[in-house]
C-alpha cells in the first residue's frame, strides 16, 4: 500500500491521523477550516518529539533511581537524581520557549499497576498489619534475588508482592516499612529488610488459618506471635541486631496496647 494512498499507514487516514471527511457542493460548499503551515507544522512536530524525548528518559532514569534505592546504593541514587534534575530543567526550558507546548506531569511519572491497590489500602487500613519504622533507616534492604527466594513459596500458592515508588510514599505515609492487604497481598518498601519481609509472610499464614483479624486486640496478639516468630529464627533469617532489638521493642509495644485495650473493657 503506497504511503500517499488513503488509508495507508502514513497517509490519510492512517495512522494518527485526525484528518474528517465532507460533503463537497461546488460553487456552495466553504473551507472554513484553520490552515497551517506544512512547514511549520513539522518544526512544531519536531519540537514535541524532543520534549517526548525528555519524558521517557525521565521515566528511565525514575526506573533506575527505585532500583538503586532498593539495592541502597547511595553513589547510583545521587547520580540518577542529578540527571533527572537534568533532564526536567530542558523540559521546562523547552515548554517556557514554546508556547505550544504544555507540561504534561502524567508523562514523567512511573505508570503502577498497583493503583486500584492503593486505593484499596487508602482507604480501609483499620485493621491492616504493618511491620512498624521503629527508627528511620534501621533495615538493611536485601537483594532482589534474595527476596523472590523468601517470597517464593507465598508467591507460587497466589500470593502478590507490590514494591515500586508509590508504594513506598504510601508506605512512608504510616510510618510502616511493609504491609499486607487480605492474605495474598504483601506491600514492601524499597528498604524493607529480613525482618518486615518475613514478619509479612507470617501475617499471610495467620490470616490464611484464621482470616482477618476482627478487632485490635487481636492484631495485637497475632503481632507479638509474629515478633516471637522472628526472635525465634533471628539466626537462621539472618536479622541484624537492630532488627532484633526493633522486634523486642515492637513486642513490648503490642504487649502494652493489648493490656491497654483489656483494662479498657
Amino acid at each position: 500500500m503506497r504511503s500517499n494512498q488513503r488509508g495507508a499507514f502514513s497517509g490519510c487516514f492512517g495512522i494518527n491521523c485526525g484528518h474528517k471527511l465532507y460533503p463537497y457542493i461546488k460553487g456552495v460548499s466553504h473551507n472554513f477550516q484553520k490552515q497551517y503551515d506544512p512547514k511549520e507544522a513539522i518544526e512544531k512536530q519536531k519540537i514535541q518529539q524532543k520534549q517526548r524525548y525528555y519524558e521517557r528518559n525521565i521515566r528511565r532514569l525514575k526506573y533506575n533511581l527505585d532500583l538503586a534505592r532498593r539495592q541502597n546504593d547511595i553513589s547510583s541514587e545521587r547520580k540518577f537524581n542529578q540527571a533527572i534534575r537534568g533532564y526536567q530543567a530542558k523540559l521546562r526550558d523547552l515548554v517556557k520557549n514554546n508556547d505550544f507546548l504544555t507540561r504534561q506531569y502524567d508523562r514523567e511519572q512511573i505508570i503502577s499497576p498497583n493503583r486500584a491497590v492503593i486505593e484499596q489500602f487508602r482507604q480501609d487500613i483499620r485493621y491492616n498489619m504493618t511491620r512498624k519504622k521503629v527508627v528511620d533507616k534501621t533495615s538493611v534492604p536485601i537483594s532482589r534475588p534474595e527476596l523472590n527466594r523468601i517470597t517464593k513459596s507465598f508467591r507460587k500458592s497466589g500470593g502478590k508482592i507490590l514494591m515500586g515508588p508509590e508504594i513506598d510514599e504510601r508506605l512512608s505515609n504510616i510510618g510502616a516499612e511493609a504491609s499486607i492487604i487480605g492474605d495474598d497481598l504483601i506491600m514492601f518498601s524499597s528498604k524493607a529488610g529480613r525482618a518486615a519481609i518475613h514478619e509479612e509472610l507470617i501475617h499471610a499464614k495467620q490470616k490464611r488459618a484464621h482470616g482477618e483479624p476482627k478487632n485490635n486486640a487481636e492484631i495485637c496478639k497475632r503481632e507479638i506471635e509474629a515478633g516471637n516468630i522472628l526472635l525465634e529464627n533471628s539466626d537462621k533469617w539472618k536479622l541484624t541486631e537492630q532488627e532484633i532489638e526493633n522486634t523486642r521493642l515492637l513486642i513490648k509495644k503490642y504487649t502494652k496496647d493489648l493490656e491497654d485495650l483489656r483494662d479498657g473493657e
